[in-house]
């Protein structure tokens, strides 16, 4: 029997439609989904005849939902069935610097082959964030924004491989969220890769992100000391 299940939270940014499509299972994507969202415990077995009789569908697809999340590091083998990974300092620092150099090349591909229509959205989402009244809307239109900068890249590999290096630092980071900072540099940040994709400028945008995302992680590495993590010095 499986552990208790928590109530599923409200559902995260990236449950939309821009999926990528590495895998066509619909079992696979709403399993993973009820992962990110929390409702399962961390260190609870996941047997397959109990999400079997849960989800109301056979073992077959299950043991293949399961076998795709273990694939993507979401999921790690136990002593009965799965249970979903925990992750270090170290792990949760490794795929904040690993996102840095795919998302910095994201940007500049943008910057070449994005449309009209991406830089609108990417417009939507940035003055979704610059409202402080709802700071987890902000929060989410802050997800948001770089979710639709992946696919303004147009390069369904590296949209795949941060879509999963983002979900693993999801159930990875269980410390406290980190601050946005200050508003105004946020903004500015955001603005200034906007500009560049705006103006077709691959290497502008390129070292943008690099540039914002390397402020974020400095930012959790300072969460992660103050909350008495070890995390490595490079």
């Amino acid at each position: 029997m499986s552990a208790a299940r928590k109530p599923a939270d409200t559902p995260a940014p990236d449950s939309g439609r821009d999926q990528p499509e590495q895998h066509g299972s619909e079992h696979y994507w709403r399993l993973r989904q009820d992962i990110l969202n929390g409702r399962f415990p961390k260190g609870a077995p996941l047997l397959e005849t109990a999400l079997s009789t849960e989800y109301g569908i056979s073992r077959t697809p299950v043991r293949e939902a399961l076998g795709l999340l273990e694939h993507d590091g979401l999921l790690e083998r136990a002593a009965r069935g799965y249970r979903i990974r925990s992750g270090t300092s170290e792990d949760v620092v490794e795929i904040y610097e690993a996102r840095i150099a795919l998302e910095s090349e994201a940007a500049a591909s943008a910057a070449l082959r994005r449309t009209d229509l991406d830089l609108a959205r990417l417009r939507h989402q940035h003055e979704l964030i610059s409202d402080p009244s709802d700071e987890h809307a902000a929060r989410a239109a802050n997800f948001r924004f770089h979710e639709v900068l992946w696919h303004a890249g147009h390069n369904a590999t590296i949209v795949e491989l941060l879509t999963k290096l983002n979900a693993r630092l999801r159930i990875y980071d269980s410390g406290p969220p980190s601050s946005f900072g200050d508003p105004g540099v946020l903004h500015e940040e955001h603005e200034r890769i906007l500009q560049a994709l705006q103006g077709h400028s691959p290497d502008e945008a390129r070292a943008a992100m690099r540039a914002h995302l390397q402020r974020s992680l400095e930012q959790r590495i300072r969460v992660l000391v103050g909350s008495g993590e070890h995390v490595p010095v490079h």
